[in-house]
């Protein structure tokens, strides 16, 4: 039961009874847009002609509040806009594009430092995987962050072969573009970089080399902090109010809000996790990895199902080739590409499980490491004599399918036995062949469960926020709850067009993630109280009070657990409309004055 399900009388009382008939209710309604594969399409400037706008990423056409996010990658989906129209393709093409390349890339660098077999492995293993495939159906930043840190760490490969420290600048460059896209996690390899640039040194370049890195950390902080500090110093009064933030401060929003909070156990998005059903479940619950089980952030439920798939098998490459490295000279290339890949792995493991709230998609930026491991691990295999190395490799393989195996239990039953019959028969052909046919033979028992998962994310039409074999609750909640959210704000918006009286803001809603489905689909100004969350400190009780007794305001969307002094005030002075039960995902309070 929604609020307004029967509708203001203003609106006619029938309309929206029947648009709950055919399963659409217009109140119902997510912070995404079209459908999964559209994630965050509603939290961009709409205005994408508006150069200022642009440039400030206004959330609304207004631009009276800020998206909670640094606009790099938005400023890529704009121009795609502007270039193509908008079309929900237009907004996911920079994906795409951003996705192939990072195939690319991520197959030179590896190929500077471990040669070709391990970099056409590595690529396949990374296109592949479930993570990138259900990220790049998306238009979340992370595409971009990942596609920028994979030229860093090319650049750096290129440093560890040549000896050209300029090119530490073009890595510095792409680290600080990358803050641009996704903010502090951009920083998260930095020391990684540093320090298989400084491992690989010779002993006669190592000076030459601490330079280098000192220009790549200048480079880096002058181009990540550059956006934020600009806009910092205009005046308040010329740039939206900063979302995230209860000072309107950029570095409050970059370092606080999107940083050290997601730490604490207890982060929550506020009142934006909108009630997805009857038992009065937010989808935070049913899509966020929380504090509750650490383990299922990486290596079991959605995390393990989003990118877990190859994770152990990668740290066996890495233990194994680390042992094998210690005996070659502290400068080998192999080694360097050890610490580079590794680290990367590594660092990022340890932040998801210690950080108390994982979105599945953020996992994706484990592909480029483990895919990297992987290609090292079997070119090794296919490389050595060595019977105990090659009996590890094949207990790897046969742990892997296994492991794929457990994780696919939420697919359906013929997937599992497909698993186990493809898996059989690979490693049985495997042993009657020569041992180069025999590895690739192995490579593809090994990646038959998370390609099965990765064609099952396409098949399912998933996006960023599923997960492969997710469960219904969770499919409610992505391919129902907000699939329906801009085709009923679409519906809402016709009736309001009716309005008597025509006021200035005919709706007006509580959190811009309630907003956005309704300005994209009109293109009209929602004024959107306290951004995101619902924390952020604007527009005042009094510029509510203002603006709904100028008979400003039609209809105002509230969510029923928003505890919040503006929205008491609406409930105070506006009435009311009927449908509000228990499992309500919306209310709804006419606030017209006619």
């Amino acid at each position: 039961m929604v609020a307004g399900a029967d509708g203001p009388a203003t609106l006619g009382p029938t309309r929206f009874a029947g648009h709950r008939r055919h399963g659409r209710d217009p109140l119902r309604l997510g912070h995404q847009l079209t459908d999964s594969t559209s994630l965050l399409l509603g939290r961009r400037p709409l205005d994408e002609h508006e150069p200022a706008q642009l440039l400030l990423r206004g959330f609304d056409p207004d631009a009276t509040i800020s998206i909670d996010k640094l606009p790099g990658a938005i400023w890529i989906q704009a121009l795609s806009v502007r270039v193509f129209g908008p079309h929900t393709w237009a907004y996911l093409l920079p994906q795409v594009i951003e996705g192939m390349l990072t195939v690319l890339v991520l197959y030179r660098a590896v190929r500077r430092l471990s040669g070709p077999y391990a970099a056409l492995v590595t690529a396949a293993v990374a296109a592949l995987a479930p993570a990138v495939v259900a990220l790049d159906r998306g238009n979340i930043s992370d595409t971009l962050l990942i596609l920028l840190l994979v030229l860093a760490a090319d650049q750096a490969a290129a440093v560890i072969v040549s000896g050209r420290v300029r090119n530490l600048v073009w890595c510095g460059l792409c680290i600080g573009l990358a803050f641009q896209a996704k903010m502090v996690q951009a920083w998260l390899i930095v020391p990684v970089l540093a320090a298989a640039l400084l491992l690989a040194a010779p002993r006669g370049e190592l000076r030459q080399r601490i330079t280098g890195l000192a220009w790549f950390g200048v480079t880096a902080l002058a181009v990540s902090l550059s956006w934020v500090t600009v806009v910092s110093l205009l005046p308040a009064g010329h740039r939206p109010y900063v979302d995230g933030s209860h000072h309107n401060s950029l570095f409050e929003q970059v370092f606080v809000y999107n940083a050290a909070s997601r730490t604490n156990d207890g982060f929550s998005v506020g009142s934006a996790n909108f009630t997805t059903g009857g038992q009065g479940s937010g989808y935070r619950a049913e899509l966020v990895l929380g504090p509750d089980s650490r383990f299922d952030h990486l290596f079991g439920g959605g995390g393990g199902r989003e990118t877990g798939w190859l994770i152990p098998l990668a740290l066996v490459c890495l233990i194994v080739l680390a042992w094998a490295a210690r005996r070659r000279p502290r400068t080998d290339r192999e080694t360097a590409a050890l610490m580079l890949w590794g680290g990367w792995l590594m660092v990022h493991l340890a932040i998801f499980l210690m950080i108390g709230t994982v979105n599945p998609y953020y996992l994706a930026v484990l592909a480029p490491a483990i895919a990297a491991l992987i290609g090292m691990g079997a070119q090794a295999f296919r490389q050595t004599d060595d019977r105990r190395v090659r009996g590890l490799g094949w207990a790897a393989v046969a742990a892997t399918a296994a492991y794929g195996w457990w994780l696919s239990a939420s697919a359906p039953g013929w997937v599992r036995a497909g698993l186990v019959v493809v898996t059989v028969v690979l490693m049985l052909a495997a042993l009657r062949v020569r041992e180069s046919l025999a590895t690739a033979l192995l490579l593809v028992a090994a990646l038959a469960a998370p390609t099965t998962a990765a064609v099952s994310v396409v098949a399912d039409g998933y996006g960023p926020l599923d997960t492969p074999y997710e469960s219904a609750q969770a499919r409610q909640v992505t391919q129902g709850f907000m699939a329906s959210a801009l085709t009923s704000a679409r519906e809402l918006d016709a009736q309001l067009a009716k309005t008597p009286g025509h006021p200035l803001y005919p709706l007006v809603t509580f959190t811009s993630a309630l907003a956005s489905p309704f300005i994209v689909s009109s293109g009209r100004q929602v004024p959107a109280i306290g951004g995101f969350t619902g924390a952020a400190p604007v527009p005042t009780t009094a510029g509510v009070a203002r603006m709904i007794e100028a008979g400003e305001v039609g209809l105002v969307l509230v969510t029923p657990a928003a505890d919040d002094d503006r929205v008491t005030w609406i409930r105070q002075h506006c009435r009311a409309l009927p449908g509000g039960g228990d499992g309500a995902a919306v209310l709804a309070y006419t606030c017209a004055r006619h």
